[in-house]
């Protein structure tokens, strides 16, 4: 901001005060608005702010600390410096100016220099204030846009599988993600399908996350009946071309949606589980290590029939490990319970008694330590 345009809307109910400061601040280049009355003064400020106020404390019908609280709780007002002039000195009314939002305090008798070199100093903090605000709100618009595109990455409607269910959900706990999920279409009938966790938060997760959903998508079309070939040409990539560090797991499975024979890898990730009627879940363990961490490791990869009945969940850590208010652990045993007392549930139904589930867990503040991404895959019992 320069001070040359700054506009300063002086209020005090003597006339002579606000001729000398209307004086001397015009005097150094600013524009200057004056006012006798508090209520005049709110009024005017409102439909036009300033740039700073200089405000009296003892006024008539409205004095300078309503004027002030009835300020700070608009939003076009509160963050316009209040400098506080007046002749009473306690401790206590310089505290109650304070509390209520003033930047500053001047006492009179005042001297011009002292009013002058304060406006100086606080239009220039509310400068750096402005152009900290735009910054954050450019910033958090590009988060949006980050956010936007990450999503588009992810498949917008699930596709229909003859004979399955499918029902996916990714819930950020930013504007953008580490966690991800895919379905992959691929020949001869077969799926793929992905859920991941990038091992960090925030803008560098992301683009980590578009980096890993990139590749895993292009080795898998290269290789769709071999998990572990995918991981194993993803975790070079990640290591010639990245430095940052990251890493992220991964669990990979290919299904043939004809014969429900589903060929898995698992970097690393949480163990999906699979129930079939009647029996307690079955974990789907760690094949590997996460992608991106060391050169030259191998995967093992795994196969598993799917009955009609039987449900697959994939999910990330940020299900597993919610925290309830006692600061427990929702844990896969959590997990294996909701699928226990609900056996033949669809795949949807599934999915949504795992949210709410988690959810009531975490008093609703499973959001506020990590992203989720939840799958559910489900064969249906009589095929279409």
């Amino acid at each position: 901001m320069s001070d040359t345009v700054a506009e300063i809307l002086i209020v005090d109910d003597k006339p002579a005060n606000l001729r000398l400061l209307a004086q001397v601040l015009t005097e150094h280049g600013y524009q200057v608005r004056a006012m006798t009355s508090g209520a005049r003064a709110l009024e005017s400020a409102l439909a036009t702010p300033p740039d700073l106020i200089l405000l009296d404390i003892r006024m008539p019908e409205l004095d300078g600390f309503a004027v002030c609280a009835a300020l700070k709780a608009q939003a076009q007002t509160r963050d316009i410096p209040i400098i506080f002039i007046s002749a009473l000195d306690s401790v206590e009314d310089k505290l109650a100016a304070f509390r209520l939002g003033g930047v500053d305090y001047v006492t009179k008798p005042f001297q011009p220099e002292e009013v002058l070199a304060r406006v100086k100093t606080h239009l220039t903090l509310r400068g750096l204030q402005r152009r900290l605000q735009e910054s954050n709100r450019r910033y958090r618009r590009e988060l949006a846009l980050a956010g936007q595109i990450q999503a588009s990455f992810l498949p917008q409607v699930l596709p229909t599988l003859p004979g399955w269910q499918l029902a996916a959900r990714l819930i950020p706990s930013r504007e953008t993600s580490g966690d991800f999920f895919d379905v992959v279409t691929l020949p001869e009938g077969r799926w793929g399908l992905l859920i991941a966790d990038v091992a960090d938060k925030g803008v560098g997760a992301a683009l980590f996350m578009a980096l890993c959903w990139g590749l895993i998508r292009t080795y898998l079309a290269r290789t769709p009946s071999a998990p572990a070939r995918v991981f194993e040409a993803v975790n070079r990539r990640l290591l010639r071309d990245t430095t940052a560090g990251e890493f992220v797991t991964v669990f990979l499975g290919v299904l043939d949606a004809a014969t429900g024979r589903l060929t898995y890898a698992n970097a690393g990730h949480c163990p999906a589980l699979l129930t079939s009627a009647g029996r307690a879940p079955v974990r789907l363990r760690n094949t590997g290590a996460p992608l991106g961490v060391l050169e030259n490791l191998t995967w093992e990869q795994h196969d598993r029939q799917l009955h009609p009945g039987d449900t697959l969940l994939l999910y990330t850590d940020g299900i597993s490990e919610a925290q309830s208010a006692a600061g427990q652990f929702f844990c896969i045993e959590g997990l294996e319970a909701v699928m226990q007392a609900s056996p033949g549930e669809s795949a949807a139904g599934l999915l949504e008694r795992v949210l709410r589930t988690v959810n009531a867990f975490a008093e609703g503040k499973h959001l506020e330590g990590d992203d989720i991404a939840v799958l559910a895959l489900r064969r249906e019992e009589r095929e279409t």
